[in-house]
């Protein structure tokens, strides 16, 4: 994939996808309107540093992901954190789609505000604003940190103007509140474990891949 040739806002959101859910499908969504981005790339992760390895392969996971947006055009899936034999870190993957935009096409990366919480176990934090700006989405029953050394980066690279972060490349942190379904991953497995329905918390396609292959059984 050559370099973008426009200044079009490009945003990342990634997870695990162990499976897709209406809850991602949703913020996904509203990321790409408050963005105004053309879409959203959508970034599962083959081997997540801070977590177990999923149950499933990463080709199921991908071939769920793809099934769950063909019905929606702002959504795409990109999986270069699948073609690595190493843990997928976000400082490896923003250098990657930086080194494809244009210098001065802003790229957001979507995070919660769990994850802002322990950003700084994550491999090079402090460089991540180099290459990006960071959105933080609300969680319920997490608020960002009130001291420490993630409070203070806080401090030096919050802005509340969406509008002046979009005419930059990178550099800031900006927290916004999207729709949070109460639905997990987790949640679907242990009910997929139990022989419980799925349906309604996960699109039916979706619910017929794993049903078709027998996943979380």
């Amino acid at each position: 994939m050559g370099k973008s040739d426009n200044n079009m806002a490009v945003a990342l959101f990634g997870g695990t996808f162990n499976p897709i859910h209406n809850g991602h499908l949703r913020i996904a969504t509203e990321l790409a309107e408050l963005l105004q981005v053309d879409h959203v790339r959508m970034l599962p992760c083959a081997f997540p540093p801070h977590r177990s390895n999923p149950q499933v392969t990463a080709e199921q996971r991908l071939a769920m992901l793809q099934i769950a947006i063909a019905p929606q055009p702002r959504l795409i899936a990109d999986d270069r954190e699948l073609h690595r034999a190493a843990p997928s870190y976000s400082i490896d993957t923003l250098q990657t789609v930086r080194e494809q935009l244009a210098p001065q096409q802003p790229l957001f990366f979507c995070i919660g505000m769990d994850a802002l919480g322990n950003i700084n176990s994550w491999q090079r934090w402090q460089e991540l604003l180099h290459y990006c700006h960071i959105l933080v989405s609300s969680r319920p029953c997490a608020e960002a940190p009130k001291s420490g050394p993630v409070a203070d980066w806080i401090a030096q690279h919050r802005c509340d103007d969406l509008e002046a972060l979009q005419q930059k490349a990178a550099g800031n942190i900006y927290f916004c509140d999207l729709t949070m379904l109460d639905i997990s991953s987790t949640t679907i497995r242990n009910k997929i474990a139990r022989g419980d329905s799925i349906h309604f918390l996960t699109p039916d396609t979706v619910v017929e891949y794993i049903q078709q292959h027998h996943l979380y059984e």
